[in-house]
Parts: structure tokens; sequence; C-alpha cells
């Protein structure tokens, strides 16, 4: 391995232990951590650093065709420490930032999702409805009243018919009939209530 090779390698591990100490704090930050054992945590954690440690490999492989040394763990850690140092209090306030201005584009975007599509879909469907409702009581009242226009004749030839034909007397001759029945069967269906 050159002396350039070697040099490009130090400097690739050094940033991906910078990288590290990011994906760490990022990762705790998210995390919600239990006191207590928990299993889906701890498939998370072990997720984790599976993941990273295949970013690290991988760089590690396009740098130096995955040669590993002793001082790529020193590069790595020397990497780390520079983040821990250095970088930690300014990229905990970026990472502040970002969540702060993520939350904030999520409500804006939610807001606009609410005013632009779902109001008006909203006061659309509630229109057609109050439109529907409105058209169905003219319907049904154009109905009965057109209802009780032929009502009223074909109700008077009914009572003609039923007089003339003197089904009047029949039927009160057999009422005391219908009582008794109608007597029977609500006496059965107390029973069975």
């Amino acid at each position: 391995m050159s002396l350039s090779i070697q040099l490009y390698t130090m400097l690739s591990m050094a940033a991906m232990g910078i990288w590290l100490g990011a994906a760490i704090d990022t990762y705790g930050r998210f995390s919600k951590k239990r006191p207590s054992f928990h299993l889906l945590v701890a498939l998370n954690d072990i997720l984790f650093w599976i993941v990273q440690g295949l970013v690290v490999f991988y760089v590690l492989l396009k740098i130096n065709n995955g040669e590993i040394r002793f001082y790529i763990f020193l590069a790595l850690l020397c990497g780390y420490a520079a983040y821990q140092a250095i970088f930690r209090s300014y990229f905990q306030l970026f990472l502040d930032r970002m969540i702060q201005f993520s939350i904030g584009f999520y409500k804006f975007v939610k807001r606009l999702f609410i005013v632009l599509l779902y109001q008006p879909i909203k006061y659309v469907l509630q229109l057609l409805y109050s439109l529907c409702i409105m058209i169905l009581s003219a319907l049904l009242a154009v109905s009965l009243w057109i209802l009780r226009l032929f009502w009223k004749p074909i109700k008077w030839f009914l009572l003609l018919i039923y007089r003339l034909t003197r089904l009047d007397k029949v039927v009160n001759r057999y009422q005391p009939l219908f009582k008794k029945v109608k007597g029977i069967i609500e006496s059965v269906r107390k029973k069975k209530e």
C-alpha cells in the first residue's frame, strides 16, 4: 500500500470517526431508552451498529480495497475524539434546529393540506349533502301533495263503493270476532315477552 493510500485511509477513517460520533448522538436523540431490558431497543441497537460497521467497511473498501490495519482503528478513535471535543456541541445544536425545522415544516404542510384540500372537500361534500337533502325533501313534499290531491277522490270513490256494496254491515257484524282475534294475538305476544 502506497503512502498516499495510507494517508487517504487515515483521513477517511478519521472522518468516519466523526461520522460515528454524529450517528451515535443522532441515534441517541431519536431512540427511546428504557430503564429495563427491552427487546425492540436491543434489536435497534444491534441493527444500528451493523449498519455503522457496514458503512465504515464500505468506505474502507473504496479507499484501500478493505485492508484492515491497526492504525485504522486509531484513526477511527481519533476522529471520534475530535468529534467529542470539537464538533459535538455544534452538531447537537444543528440537530436540534433541524428537528425544530422538520416539526415546523410538518405542521406547515399539515395545515396547508387542511386549508387547501381537506376543508374545501369537506365543504363541497357538506354542500352536496345539503343539496341532496333539500332535493329529497322537495321531492317528498311534492309527492305527498300529489298523493293528497289524488287520494281524496280515490277515498271518496272507495267509500262510495264501500257503502253501495253494503260491506259496512258485514264489517259491523264480524267486528266482535275481529276484536276477539286481536285480543288473542295480543295475549300470545305478551306471553312470549
